[in-house]
């Protein structure tokens, strides 16, 4: 069977789609937020596009967080 016919609808495979792609994000955050730390440190340089970004993800996550605290 293709994953595109009843296992797309399956739930477990939506949620490990889903697990996944959370997972992706917290270690793309965390090696943006080391890389944004060494060259602040060692180097000097301060990338503020890399700070913005992890900002942004942050309050994503909070945001999403909120919400799904006071909408369950």
């Amino acid at each position: 069977m293709f994953f595109w016919k009843r296992a797309a609808l399956d739930e477990r495979f939506v949620m490990h789609r889903l697990y996944s792609t959370r997972f992706a994000v917290v270690v793309s955050a965390v090696i943006m937020g080391l890389w944004f730390y060494y060259d602040m440190v060692v180097n000097e340089v301060y990338h503020w596009d890399i700070f913005i970004f992890l900002v942004v993800m942050a309050v994503a996550k909070l945001s999403a967080m909120l919400y799904y605290q006071f909408t369950d």
